[in-house]
């Protein structure tokens, strides 16, 4: 009782916290409750969603996706006939198996009437006829429908093909399936929306009561029950009301009559909240700032987009664009926005390809439209452009001996802080482990310092040691080569004949 008061006050403050304005105050009670947007995924309403617990028949949910599988494959088709085996009849006849359909041993059964059978009166024994059809044992489809469940997300675990017995999932991930489940297979619906089924002369009624003996919800076109002792009462539920479809799942409620005065109230909540969160779509306007308001090669700069008018959060996708292409790294598909909220790109130009930098910030709903805000950047045609020198120019040196050789950098660029590609070159091809792809000067300044070991097989003569600042063909930075002439010599060389420091010299930007 003391949860149940919880759960109410939490209903009512969150009405009072403007997220439901208009919707009665909620009084479920059931245990774990969650209500999506199937369009758009977003969560409406929530209450202990992320609780494993035990589902019951709405276990069956995942059963029948397999099955849709199976006919997507080409390996079944609704008119596939399926054997019964002695172990799926006798348990057809059993009460431990909700609900009891009788099935004849030897008899075979159309996919679609099994499925019938599984989606509306809750038929456990039919679920194991699929499960030894499609897998050739229970076993061994509950191992698939645990493998499905990863690929597909879900936080569930499964240890039987029906819910006849405790399988675990959370209510968040109930609504998922089910969401995917009408995504990828839209013909469930043309089963779970039926009020009921003819079987062997029998009339078996939905499970689902708001399709038959209660009073029926607009727009109500299933989705799946659940009902065992450690289960409590279990629906999920799902309808479409102006073009819009709402997902409710309730779990652990306290009787079969509350579960579905539970799913009313979530499914109204659920259309209200939507109907305020498209209102809000509509009047989202964004407005770009840029910092600084021109750009330089190499100069990193920022854009900021500023969202007002949300009235109501919303989900949507949003992803930042410069010159028509997605920048990597800023983009979102689910962009949880609000009145004021902000999204920032940091950005460096490294080419210059124009005279201005195109940007946009583009929020897509789930729907396609957009909300687009752009803005032209001026570049400054001017690449970056440094100067400096080694601390050795010439040096003769034998095998074996080491050299400190220093690259000073320096620039006018008035840029606080750049990062060009740099490395250490020995003959003109690189040095392993002395190349940087992002060498920092700051305030156009910087050092680099390489320990040159000459190898005891080094050939004697001239060679070549190089620093190299930019990549060559570069429009945005001018290439830099420092170089030194290092002279090896032999071993016997007498050792005043062999000077360890050169004369320091500037080197300009390579032409």
């Amino acid at each position: 009782m003391r949860k149940k008061l919880i759960a109410s006050v939490l209903a009512v403050l969150v009405l009072f916290c403007g997220l439901a304005p208009g919707a009665a105050a909620l009084s479920y009670q059931a245990e774990s409750v969650f209500v999506m947007d199937a369009q758009t995924g977003e969560t409406l309403y929530e209450y202990n969603a992320d609780i494993a617990r035990v589902p019951a028949s709405m276990t069956k949910v995942l059963t029948a996706y397999i099955i849709y599988q199976e006919l997507e494959a080409g390996r079944l088709t609704l008119d596939t006939q399926v054997k019964i085996s002695h172990n799926a009849a006798v348990k057809s006849r059993d009460a431990s198996y909700p609900t009891a359909v009788p099935l004849t041993e030897g008899a075979t059964y159309s996919v679609d009437t099994l499925l019938h059978l599984i989606m509306i009166p809750s038929a456990s024994a039919s679920c194991i006829v699929m499960a030894e059809h499609i897998s050739g044992s229970e076993s061994a489809f509950v191992a698939r429908m645990n493998q499905t469940a990863k690929d597909l997300g879900l936080n569930a675990t499964y240890y039987n093909c029906h819910g006849a017995q405790p399988n675990y999932i959370t209510a968040r991930s109930q609504a998922k399936l089910t969401r995917r489940f009408i995504d990828d297979y839209p013909d469930i619906l043309r089963i779970t929306s039926k009020s009921g089924f003819n079987f062997n002369g029998s009339y078996y009624n939905n499970t689902n009561h708001l399709l038959n003996t209660m009073a029926p919800y607009e727009g109500l076109d299933g989705f799946k029950t659940g009902t065992i002792a450690e289960a409590g009462y279990c629906v999920t539920t799902t309808a479409v009301q102006d073009g819009r479809r709402v997902i409710a799942v309730v779990m652990k409620s306290t009787s079969d009559a509350q579960r579905f005065a539970d799913s009313r109230q979530l499914l109204d909540y659920g259309f209200a909240e939507i109907q305020k969160r498209d209102a809000a779509r509509k009047t989202t306007s964004v407005q770009l700032t840029a910092a600084p308001d021109s750009v330089r090669p190499y100069q990193p700069f920022t854009v900021t987009a500023r969202l007002e008018g949300v009235s109501a959060s919303y989900a949507c996708k949003a992803q930042w664009y410069v010159n028509g292409a997605a920048v990597d790294g800023y983009g979102n598909s689910s962009f949880l926005t609000a009145d004021y909220k902000t999204s920032t790109l940091q950005y460096t130009l490294k080419d210059l390809s124009g005279d201005t930098l195109d940007i946009a910030f583009v929020l897509t709903m789930f729907d396609g439209t957009e909300i687009r805000c752009e803005t032209a950047l001026p570049v400054e045609q001017r690449p970056v452009e440094y100067g400096g020198s080694l601390n050795i120019r010439s040096a003769a040196s034998y095998p074996g001996k080491t050299l400190l050789v220093t690259a000073d950098i320096t620039g006018e660029n008035g840029i606080a802080r750049v990062q060009l590609p740099a490395r250490w070159q020995w003959d003109g091809a690189d040095i392993a482990g002395y190349s940087n792809a992002a060498f920092t000067i700051e305030n156009d300044a910087a050092s680099s310092e390489y320990l040159l070991r000459i190898p005891e097989d080094a050939s004697e003569g001239s060679h070549e040691l190089s620093f190299v600042l930019g990549d060559a063909g570069s429009t945005g930075a001018k290439q830099l080569i420092l170089r030194a002439d290092i002279q090896i010599v032999s071993q016997g060389t007498p050792a005043e004949d062999v000077p360890v420091e050169g004369t320091p010299s500037e080197y300009a930007p390579a032409a």
